[in-house]
């Protein structure tokens, strides 16, 4: 696992390799951002960089490029290694220390990647440290104890920390209750208690924070202390997707890492590749997820495109019946509840998998209606034209559609304030109707 293995996070891989050449890494980092971009994936392999022996610099060669090539590669020159934060070896060759302590140089590499000796800024200057290479970055070895152990999940100083916990507080009534926030029981009982004992491995301790957003307020306020003055060699990483979600107390003290949503292409090649489904279908998967991997592969397993065809009958027919193409977008959000459910913990019920499947109608519903604003404006839609086009009819304008995004809009914030959901598809059906003759 290598920090660089996150793809199409610039900033966030930048903003890390500029902390880690410098030799002063903050103790407190909150990485937010869209659901499914990376950020727990870039978190884990962070841990794996502070808590491995032979973490180095390592720069990208193209070693396979260089092996075809007929003329002889210059060898390399024969200085030690570089640790993190510094030389590994003086002149004599017989003090060795890695980040952490003694280290032992990987007896392999991965075929597009070579640990190469580069210089990089001492931990004891107070100069800012400049920015890494291009090709320059500090990775963990992957080969070591420690990294086999965080491979495995198994590591005694790398702590994952989420509400569900809760189930194994050694309180039965903590037990009992349902855990749908992040309570103060499980930050004291998890994070609080572990933080203040030395490292297993003598190294580091590295807790990273699952859904930070369902921190309730006293398990927030419970970790100020600790975020602001953690014990030495300490780090915690807090998970959230949307910074603003945090106490401003809790914001302040840590370092924020912004994500950013991941390029359709990008999730278009992955899920093709993944699931071998035509190029239109994964392309409106990339459109309705909005740049979050993680979703779109969701969408893929539940089975969206087959309920495709039947979402564009059920906007035809609000045409001319509104209300029964509301009555038919509500059996399509029952039918998409079940297979929700897996994607639940047992303390969510069956109320959060009914909100997300709402939800998700409603995120079909406005990816069709930007294909017809798409086929409005003369553009290609992402769908297949012979698929858009079945209706008949002029296309609406786009003050029509505005108003059924406006509709979506609201329905999106209803559902999630508990409202009626007969009312709230009632609403959307009347928008489509009003819209007149959509090409989908």
């Amino acid at each position: 696992m290598q920090l660089s293995d996150v793809r199409y996070q610039d900033v966030a891989q930048s903003q890390l390799q500029r902390a880690l050449h410098s030799g002063r890494m903050p103790h407190a980092y909150l990485f937010a951002g869209p659901p499914g971009v990376g950020k727990e994936m870039l978190a884990t392999r962070l841990a794996q960089v502070l808590l491995c022996p032979n973490a180095a610099v390592t720069r990208r060669v193209a070693v396979r490029d260089a092996a075809l090539s007929n003329a002889p590669s210059a060898p390399a020159e024969a200085e030690a290694p570089v640790g993190l934060f510094g030389p590994l070896s003086d002149a004599g060759g017989e003090d060795d220390g890695g980040l952490f302590g003694a280290m032992d140089a990987p007896s392999s590499v991965d075929s597009g990647e070579a640990f190469v000796p580069v210089d990089v800024e001492s931990a004891t200057s107070n100069r800012a440290a400049p920015p890494p290479e291009k090709d320059c970055s500090i990775e963990a070895c992957g080969q070591c104890v420690d990294c086999t152990l965080l491979t495995a999940g198994t590591h005694p100083d790398f702590h994952r920390i989420h509400r569900m916990l809760s189930k194994l507080h050694p309180n039965k009534e903590v037990r009992n209750r349902k855990a749908t926030v992040l309570s103060i029981d499980v930050i004291r009982q998890f994070l609080l208690g572990p933080i203040g004992l030395r490292p297993s491995r003598g190294r580091a301790k590295v807790f990273v924070i699952v859904e930070a957003e369902r921190l309730n307020q006293s398990a927030e306020n419970a970790m100020l202390k600790t975020l602001e003055e953690p014990p030495d060699d300490s780090y915690l990483i807090l998970l959230a997707n949307s910074a603003d979600s945090l106490l401003a107390t809790t914001r302040s003290r840590c370092q924020k890492v912004v994500f950013g949503p991941l390029p359709t292409d990008f999730i278009v090649e992955r899920l093709t590749a993944e699931s071998k489904i035509a190029r239109d279908t994964a392309l409106f998967f990339a459109e309705m997820a909005q740049g979050s991997l993680g979703l779109a592969q969701r969408y893929v397993e539940l089975g969206i495109g087959e309920r495709v065809e039947a979402l564009h009958e059920t906007i035809r027919q609000a045409e001319s019946e509104p209300l029964a193409a509301s009555k038919r977008l509500q059996d399509i959000a029952k039918d998409l509840a079940g297979p929700l459910k897996k994607y639940q913990d047992e303390d969510e019920g069956d109320t959060n998998a009914s909100r997300d499947a709402q939800l998700l109608v409603l995120a079909m519903i406005a990816t069709l209606l930007r294909d017809t604003q798409r086929m409005a404006a003369g553009a290609k839609p992402i769908l297949s034209e012979a698929r858009m086009k079945q209706g008949k009819g002029p296309l609406p304008g786009t003050r029509h559609l505005r108003h059924v995004f406006r509709a979506i809009n609201e329905a999106e914030y209803q559902i999630s304030s508990n409202a009626n959901t007969g009312l709230i598809f009632d609403s959307i059906g009347i928008a489509l109707n009003r819209a007149g003759h959509l090409a989908v």
